[in-house]
């Protein structure tokens, strides 16, 4: 889960090689084992499953990744713009992973999930589920669809969630 702290020696690692503001700069992220990059590392080692990560054995997404997964029988392996950025392996100016940043966590991009704006048609539930070709039309991370939940439409509108975390989102507008 995100509160998982497992990881954590990867991130002193590249904190030690002098990677941290650069990492920053690309993801606009702390580096920390809070988002998915060093969690992805971890488990690839624990199990010893690089190989089969980069043979597209594996895949990796959030909960969203999964619902869409599931309900699409597999046919799309997919998240909204919102989660993937909060993997540290999303270049914020291309809304696309990074390649460097990839290289740099050894972690394959065809185990990864296709970024897709947050609102936007990612495809068709199967029959089998819910008797019709029902369309997948959105996602969001929580706290990303607690921002426009609770109205914070203008850029410089901001919102703080206080929970198992406390959470601070501003819209920053097209930036």
């Amino acid at each position: 889960v995100w509160q998982s702290r497992q990881s954590d020696h990867y991130c002193r690692e590249l904190k030690e090689q002098g990677k941290e503001e650069w990492i920053k700069r690309k993801t606009g992220l702390q580096l920390d084992p809070y988002f998915s990059a060093s969690k992805i590392r971890f488990l690839l080692d624990k199990h010893d499953a690089q190989q089969r990560a980069e043979q597209g054995e594996l895949c990796f997404g959030t909960i969203d990744t999964w619902l869409v997964w599931k309900l699409t029988n597999g046919k799309k392996h997919i998240t909204d713009v919102s989660n993937a950025s909060r993997t540290m392996l999303m270049n914020l100016e291309t809304l696309t992973y990074d390649d460097e940043l990839l290289k740099l966590w050894n972690i394959p991009k065809c185990m990864l999930p296709e970024p897709k704006p947050s609102s936007c048609v990612y495809g068709k539930a199967d029959l089998a589920f819910l008797g019709g070709e029902i369309p997948i039309a959105g996602a969001a991370g929580d706290q990303q669809a607690a921002l426009f939940g609770q109205l914070c439409l203008a850029p410089g509108s901001v919102k703080n969630t206080y929970g198992t975390g406390a959470f601070l989102l501003m819209n920053t507008g097209s930036q």
